[in-house]
């Protein structure tokens, strides 16, 4: 089990920093279009129709993504002044049953979101008319993020020498 746990981390590290390098494109794009879009409009009195739309989309896809992140990095907020005042058998049920639950919900939200995409096929974005499907597969992706690194939390919460 070691060595699948070992396996699973190395690869959720690559796929980590992948999705940061994403997260950090993503985030000067949109940092890049807020600021054309208020120098636009308050310099040249001419607000692109597209910049809002296109800044909603790559905020979405930041914020997904990092939620994803906060599962594998835990940075997440969690009150642990009660779980440290527990025994430490308590404490590890409490950590499965987190991390299960966190599974659950990455689960979820990657099945419904795929069916969400699947149910919003064809429509196009108003200003831009990119499809609407872009906006709509940041919900699976980050639910299948969130479910992988729960994973591999869980799976470490049974091995001595993992972290959790």
């Amino acid at each position: 089990m070691r060595y699948a746990i070992r396996a699973l981390r190395q690869c959720n590290t690559a796929i980590t920093w992948i999705v940061k390098v994403v997260v950090m494109v993503i985030s000067s794009a949109m940092v890049a279009t807020i600021c054309w879009q208020v120098a636009m409009r308050y310099v040249f009195n001419l607000p692109p129709s597209w910049t809002e739309e296109l800044a909603l989309l790559l905020f979405s896809w930041a914020m997904l993504l990092m939620l994803a992140l906060g599962v594998r990095e835990a940075f997440h907020v969690r009150v642990d002044i009660l779980i440290e005042r527990v025994p430490a058998v308590l404490r590890q049920v409490i950590e499965v049953f987190t991390c299960t639950a966190t599974l659950a919900f990455g689960l979820f939200l990657a099945s419904s979101g795929v069916d969400y995409v699947e149910e919003m096929r064809g429509s196009i974005s108003a200003a831009i008319g990119y499809p609407i499907e872009l906006l709509y597969s940041a919900a699976p992706v980050c639910g299948g993020l969130i479910a992988l690194y729960s994973l591999e939390r869980l799976l470490s919460s049974f091995d001595s020498g993992g972290r959790s």
